[in-house]
């Protein structure tokens, strides 16, 4: 997968909506190279018809698809990175997913 322009904001799937079942996490991110370091973990471990969105402005790492990996996998492949995971929760209704910025 080819770097994003724009490591502020990152969707896995551009124009994709998150449902229900997803991960939320809060995550300590300070510069485009924290956001670019969950990006490639979450790309090398998150496959289509599963998608990703990333913001550094929020912190934010949403994760959702028919098909996730195990939760504590996803939350250790972030942990490895050396972020800090401030939050985390798996999301089962599509009601109370955050919001994401384009």
């Amino acid at each position: 997968m080819a770097a994003p322009a724009n490591l502020n904001i990152i969707n896995s799937i551009p124009g994709s909506k998150p449902t229900a079942p997803a991960y939320s996490y809060n995550v300590k991110m300070t510069c485009t190279g924290c956001s670019g370091a969950v990006n490639r973990v979450l790309g090398k471990n998150i496959q289509f018809p599963n998608a990703y969105h990333i913001s550094l402005p929020t912190q934010q790492v949403l994760i959702w698809g028919p098909s996730l990996p195990p939760f504590e996998e996803v939350t250790a492949k972030i942990a490895k990175t050396g972020k800090v995971i401030n939050s985390q929760e798996v999301v089962d209704d599509s009601a109370k997913l955050p919001s994401i910025e384009a």
